[in-house]
């Protein structure tokens, strides 16, 4: 005869429970304050009292997602998935799969998360980045449209498409999205930067080096790199820098090459704003 498991005793399983929870309520107190290491203890110690604790291996994922530990992310989504089909672990696990280029299982779990709820505008927009990955276009597309069904005005998925259309050579439609995007965030720098891509395809040399300027003017880390370049060279050899671009700035009808040179002696004198000065004037001066 099989032989049966002795049964736990229903005040035993309370007690268990109800120190299982005291140590998730530990876990999310530490987790809160970014002490991850705390937090990860009281998580495994709840564990320990119930194995099937769905919470605290949702949460351990997390953590150990946002620590870039995706072999550890993985295992705890999927020990969450084997107590609860669950539409956030099916999305979380899925986006580690998609880290590590394991596109089908991404793709089979965000289906599974889309099934679950129709209107899950995050699982839309990572199939469209995962049927992009399996260089199937078209359904990428449709899934990212899906995603601004639910919301159009959500700016990842309008992105995400004016990125499909810039890389499947249809330019026309990504400037539909890119100027929509770039009236609501001017300082937007990934869509500055594909703009002045998408004009210097077109030949639209001055228009390019113009998005190119603006994205300068915006990005402090881009104007932080200049001045990098500006004091890592140097004294004497700025000192000459300096010297020759005060010669081409003296230099009265200066040719395309003058400027050229001027934006890459202002580059290297920590000047970014007059770098793209000088390049918007060279576009400008091009026929000389």
């Amino acid at each position: 005869m099989e032989k049966k498991l002795p049964k736990i005793d229903s005040s035993v399983q309370v007690r268990r429970n109800q120190a299982r929870n005291i140590y998730f309520e530990k876990a999310l107190r530490e987790e809160q304050k970014g002490d991850f290491r705390k937090a990860l203890e009281f998580y495994r110690m709840s564990l320990q009292l119930d194995t099937q604790f769905f919470d605290s291996w949702l949460n351990a994922g997390a953590i150990y997602s946002r620590q870039g530990k995706t072999k550890k992310a993985i295992e705890c989504y999927q020990r969450a998935l084997s107590s609860r089909i669950d539409k956030r672990v099916c999305y979380n696990l899925a986006s580690e799969y998609f880290k590590i280029g394991s596109y089908e299982e991404s793709k089979k779990l965000l289906n599974s998360a889309i099934k679950s709820d129709h209107r899950f505008l995050q699982a839309h927009l990572l199939l469209g980045y995962v049927f992009g990955k399996l260089g199937e276009n078209e359904k990428s597309e449709i899934s990212i449209k899906n995603a601004l069904k639910i919301d159009p005005t959500n700016q990842p998925a309008m992105t995400a498409l004016a990125l499909l259309y810039y890389h499947t050579s249809r330019p026309e439609l990504a400037l539909r999205y890119i100027n929509i995007l770039l009236q609501r965030n001017p300082g937007d720098v990934t869509i500055g930067r594909l703009l002045a891509n998408i004009e210097l395809d077109r030949g639209s040399t001055r228009a390019s080096i113009k998005a190119l300027k603006e994205i300068a003017a915006q990005d402090p880390k881009l104007k932080s790199f200049y001045s990098s370049i500006s004091e890592s060279i140097p004294e004497k050899q700025l000192s000459d820098i300096r010297s020759q671009k005060n010669q081409k700035e003296n230099i009265k009808n200066k040719t395309a090459k003058d400027f050229f040179d001027l934006s890459l002696l202002a580059m290297f004198d920590g000047e970014p704003d007059k770098a793209m000065e000088y390049l918007l004037a060279a576009s400008g001066d091009a026929r000389h």
